[in-house]
């Protein structure tokens, strides 16, 4: 029996209140899902410095494209874009968390939003594993 429901049946025997809020382990089973479960800033590489902006560019573009649609588990996708400087970056995703179902379909908004916390989150990008979706 979980403490929760032992805290109920407690309050409940004692007439303590007549109400209780709990948390519900459904909702909270589904936030944990999908926070973070690993972040890892890039310690060597170059900066993103001047070319952050054309950095977002291309996560647009590769999530307007080659990065979005139904992946299999395990499934991983990498683009390589040129962000002038001499300098590249390197996009992935793949389906790889530790929630990842048999499948799932990856649409712009949750592939851009992944690649930009990378980009705006660590100066020479990062590797980010969530519930489902690892980007990199």
């Amino acid at each position: 029996m979980k403490v929760s429901t032992l805290l109920v049946a407690a309050v409940s025997y004692f007439g303590l209140v007549s109400a209780a809020a709990i948390a519900n382990p459904d909702i909270n089973d589904a936030l944990e899902a999908r926070d973070i479960e690993a972040r890892a800033c890039f310690k060597s590489g170059a900066n993103f410095a001047n070319q952050r902006a054309k950095a977002r560019d291309a996560a647009a573009k590769a999530c307007k494209g080659p990065l979005k649609g139904k992946y299999h588990k395990r499934e991983t996708r990498v683009r390589c874009y040129n962000i002038g400087g001499g300098k590249h970056v390197k996009l992935t995703v793949g389906l790889t968390g530790p929630n990842a179902p048999g499948e799932r379909t990856l649409g712009y908004s949750e592939c851009y939003d992944g690649l930009l916390s990378e980009i705006m989150n660590c100066g020479k990008g990062g590797d980010t594993t969530y519930g489902r979706w690892r980007y990199r």
